[in-house]
């Protein structure tokens, strides 16, 4: 069987696609490596498999965190790791990966694969800063015709590489697995380090085991009763600066799990608007304690600012992983969410993402019982049909094929 390396500039700790993607084709007989980068605060090695066999995990020690620096740092030790490692296939994901892909694969005769969780250069980060942008359209335009072979979120952005860059890409939505989804329960124990949690209305009582005392905490005290989650990157882009403001007249606390390059403007907004006891940012916790807490919430947030094609077109996990917790969510009406909510029925759309429009969104869902059993029941119906049981498939096809 083929082995495959993949790259990724993140440290592989809560990159939930990746995991799924390298623990599948480990299942299926592929030798799997992922390769990323130790980060200040990187929990150790190995990351527990999502899903089936376990995969080779490997970090790279750079000097540089951040920056044109740390770019240049990474990619000349992943082409030299790339020059030199064992494999038969080596896939790029996104662009900050696909230099030394292309250069190693092209020097050692290799296939190359290329994974566009998004499409880079229309990031808010990234076409905030002109020149910035202008370097990545240029690696853009340079590398990424010479990939063949690769797949996207959705089939937007695979129309948009086709029009832009005239390459095919398949389409391989990364979608959380439909089985084994917790039923939550809501109680106020603590045991060195784990909930048992126990709500109404759910017949199992099950154990969460958190490595984080300050989450723990927080579970016990501040969110007793229903709260509201953003689970993901804190980043640009995302409509921090229209959702902190709307959680003044927001009847739950909000809890966001992620970082990014907008933690330090969000904290900063929420002492703008005293919410420190209403809104809590906690660091990104594993996948598998992100599976037993997401459904815990009694509502998700899936928002994106409209300005720009990255965020007009796509596709976030947590739009899939709120639905296979149970929960129902409020999210943008952008094409793909409408596309997939007109079909499944599982998450109450809004038009713009004015903080008005926000709250009162969240209010509806917070106070209208008929209209949050109606979604959380379609949400299990979707989740059925939107799984990775099922998506995989073609994933483990898209590589049979090479």
């Amino acid at each position: 069987m083929q082995s495959i390396v993949f790259t990724v500039t993140n440290d592989i700790s809560y990159d939930q696609r990746m995991h799924r993607i390298c623990s599948s084709l480990a299942a299926h007989g592929y030798q799997v490596r992922i390769i990323g980068v130790n980060r200040v605060g990187s929990i150790p090695l190995p990351i527990p498999p999502l899903y089936g066999t376990s995969y080779q995990q490997q970090r790279l020690n750079c000097v540089f965190q951040k920056g044109p620096l740390f770019y240049l740092e990474f990619n000349i030790k992943l082409l030299i790791i790339l020059c030199s490692l064992s494999y038969d296939i080596a896939c790029a994901i996104d662009l900050d990966t696909i230099l030394p892909v292309w250069v190693a694969t092209w020097f050692r005769s290799k296939k190359r694969v290329y994974d566009a969780h998004e499409y880079f250069t229309e990031m808010k980060e990234v076409r905030s800063r002109p020149r910035v942008q202008a370097v990545w359209k240029w690696i853009e335009r340079t590398a990424v015709p010479h990939f063949k072979q690769g797949y996207t979120v959705n089939q937007h952005l695979a129309d948009l590489f086709y029009n832009r860059l005239q390459i095919k890409l398949e389409v391989i939505r990364n979608l959380p697995s439909g089985q084994n989804q917790p039923n939550i329960s809501h109680t106020n124990t603590i045991q060195k380090g784990a909930v048992l949690a126990e709500e109404p209305k759910k017949q199992d009582h099950l154990l969460y085991t958190f490595t984080s005392n300050k989450l723990v905490q927080l579970i016990n005290n501040q969110f007793k009763s229903k709260f509201i989650i953003y689970q993901g990157a804190v980043n640009q882009g995302r409509a921090f600066e229209q959702l902190i403001p709307a959680m003044q007249w927001v009847n739950a606390p909000l809890l966001i799990v992620g970082q990014g390059n907008f933690l330090a403007q969000t904290t900063a907004l929420i002492k703008e608007y005293g919410l420190e006891q209403k809104v809590f940012i906690h660091p990104p916790i594993p996948p598998a304690e992100l599976k037993m807490l997401t459904p815990k919430a009694h509502i998700g947030i899936t928002i994106f600012e409209p300005e720009g094609i990255n965020q007009y077109y796509s596709l976030a996990n947590r739009f899939f992983d709120y639905m296979a917790a149970g929960i129902p969510q409020v999210c943008v009406n952008y094409p793909m969410y409408a596309e997939i909510v007109k079909a499944q029925p599982f998450a109450f759309l809004i038009n713009n993402t004015e903080s008005s429009t926000i709250a009162s969104a969240l209010n509806n869902l917070l106070s209208d019982d008929v209209l949050y059993n109606r979604l959380q029941q379609e949400c299990s119906k979707a989740t059925k049909v939107l799984n990775w049981e099922n998506e995989s498939n073609q994933l483990i096809a898209f590589y049979s094929r090479l």
